[in-house]
């Protein structure tokens, strides 16, 4: 009767050992998922605070003055709306946006060009 029971024992420990380690092996997977996405995601943001990128001037990358999101994706409207912006400021209005870090470079690379007043 003892071996019997302890074969029941044996066999139901094994059978228990079989349905967990299925469950192992996918919560190890579930986890090392969860690690990875929790990783990548940081990366982005940690890039995203670091760098503008412009995808409509040749993928250009460059980085920021000091951490922030803003202007982190620089497209070809907010160029436009950054040129707008300076044609229709007064001239001392003018001296403070040539002094922003992302005119600086965006005149650095280019992409925005001064034009001389005077039909020129």
């Amino acid at each position: 009767m003892e071996k019997e029971t302890n074969q029941q024992d044996f066999t139901l420990h094994e059978q228990q050992i079989l349905v967990n380690s299925g469950t192992g092996i996918r919560t190890e997977l579930g986890k090392a998922v969860k690690s990875f996405i929790k990783f990548a995601s940081l990366a982005i943001a940690a890039f995203g605070l670091t760098f503008h990128m412009m995808p409509d001037h040749g993928y250009r990358i460059f980085p920021k003055e000091r951490l922030s999101f803003a202007y982190t994706v620089i497209a070809s409207t907010d160029v436009d709306h950054m040129i707008n912006r300076y044609n229709e400021a007064t001239d001392m209005e003018r001296m403070l946006i040539q002094q922003e870090y992302i005119y600086q470079r965006l005149e650095e690379l280019g992409v925005i060009v001064s034009k001389e007043e005077g039909g020129e």
